[in-house]
């Protein structure tokens, strides 16, 4: 079967977060033709020793290769938040070069980062060491049931959403293990020269979580080329405006097409 004339948009969620909070994102991308798969993380909802590692060996063997080796279509991966760290690592040797070179006609065009953890990882340090040894304020850790859990998760992921949809998306929130956030973090893709010119980050100008101006001091130090995109919203636009979400995304998926 040939590659289809779209990519899928493998999109990955956020710690605590699961494919419903990305239902009408998902929508507006499937009404633009394109093709979407998402999955709940190893890592959330257990209390169990899962890793971030194992989040990325999950993204790569069960969303990733599907797409790309049975039914046989690009990917453009996007992730979210704490994702951005297994996403990116699970894309190695998948780039189109990497794929081209193994004799495959598809590939990861692309990786969209929307307000993520940048991390190069491969180091032994751990998404804590990324804060600087300490959690955000509103993360609180439970080290008797082995969670990260958030007292009021409103504030800090969903503070410009609409009140009603905002505590619908508190109520569908799930813990992740706080193993994925003490284990050792794999190595990023996005600093190969194998995505070079095919990652992005799209900026949360208003941001409680991970405020802009820790978006940009991650992205400086990077060292890396980015292309970059701004949108003003919190942490979530995927609800507070996705519409203009879905738009940039789009824009950029053409843009790794045409490359």
């Amino acid at each position: 079967m040939a590659p289809s004339p779209k990519p899928v948009f493998v999109l990955v969620p956020g710690a605590a977060l699961t494919p419903s909070h990305y239902g009408y994102l998902e929508h507006l991308l499937l009404s633009q033709g394109y093709g979407v798969l998402s999955a709940l993380l190893p890592t959330v909802g257990t209390g169990a020793n899962v890793t971030v590692e194992d989040d990325a060996d999950y993204i790569r063997s069960r969303m990733l290769l599907p797409v790309l080796n049975i039914e046989n279509h690009d990917v453009i991966m996007i992730s979210h938040s704490y994702s951005g760290i297994p996403a990116s690592a699970a894309a190695r040797g998948l780039s189109k070069a990497d794929r081209i070179a193994d004799g495959k006609t598809t590939s990861v065009l692309g990786q969209i980062f929307i307000a993520t953890i940048l991390t190069r990882g491969g180091d032994g340090k751990d998404v804590v060491a990324t804060f600087g040894g300490q959690l955000p304020p509103h993360i609180r850790v439970d080290e008797k049931e082995n969670l990260v859990r958030c007292n009021d998760a409103k504030p800090p992921l969903f503070q410009d959403v609409s009140p009603v949809l905002a505590d619908a998306a508190v109520l569908s929130t799930v813990s992740p293990s706080l193993t994925s956030f003490k284990s050792p973090c794999p190595a990023a893709t996005w600093d190969t020269e194998a995505f070079k010119g095919r990652c992005a980050y799209i900026r949360t100008l208003n941001d409680r979580a991970i405020p802009y101006e820790i978006q940009n001091m991650m992205l400086q130090g990077t060292g890396q080329e980015w292309i970059t995109r701004d949108i003003e919203t919190g942490h979530s636009p995927q609800f507070s405006a996705p519409e203009k979400l879905s738009s940039i995304i789009v824009d950029l998926a053409k843009q790794f097409e045409a490359m």
